[in-house]
């Protein structure tokens, strides 16, 4: 029976130990479900029920850079995204949503990117369109607003230098007096 339990423990990979950094960089991508003022929420769900419409929604985490502040939190600042995309017969149109936050995210693992952890931020929101009609493409972009997300996690280390992050998040941005939100499903990692 030892002997059996030894092979197991031999065998099955060991989740790496991460050494702690000056800084970490961030990067996610993910699924999203976003939400608009009435009439809008519900004019682009029934455009998506159209025949011949298909309809992509993703949010992004990018440019994140994160310094350590305390054993296990990091201070720093993202680019929040989210998008949803919409293919139609007569042409696409795209909605992008964007939060320039603070970050700070808070580790309950072994060290910085292992086991449970939240994130909060707090930025500048903009949002933007892009349509394609029969005189060309048309852009329109909102004033700056402000925002915020909320997030938990898990994080993986993979390798000395590496970790896997799993998150769900919402975020909220008030742009020129309306609500737009956005619920996230995202896969990053943190290096």
């Amino acid at each position: 029976m030892k002997k059996l339990l030894l092979a197991v423990l031999l065998l099955c990979p060991l989740q790496s130990i991460a050494a702690e950094e000056d800084w970490y960089t961030y990067w996610s991508l993910g699924f999203s479900n976003n939400s608009y003022p009435e009439p809008l929420d519900s004019d682009l769900n029934a455009l998506e029920s159209s025949p011949g419409v298909d309809r992509i929604q993703g949010a992004i985490d990018m440019l994140g850079f994160y310094w350590p502040i305390q054993d296990k939190l990091n201070l720093g600042f993202v680019i929040s995204g989210s998008f949803d995309a919409f293919t139609t017969p007569v042409g696409n149109m795209q909605i992008n949503q964007y939060l320039y936050g603070a970050s700070v995210m808070k580790f309950y693992g072994r060290e910085t990117g292992d086991g449970l952890f939240l994130r909060g931020d707090l930025g500048f929101a903009k949002a933007s369109i892009t349509a394609d009609t029969p005189i060309g493409t048309i852009t329109s972009t909102s004033d700056t607003g402000r925002g915020f997300l909320i997030g938990i996690g898990y994080g993986i280390p993979v390798s000395e230098e590496s970790r896997l992050l799993l998150s769900f998040n919402i975020s909220n941005k008030k742009i020129e007096g309306d609500d737009l939100s956005t619920v996230s499903f995202n896969i990053g990692g943190l290096w």
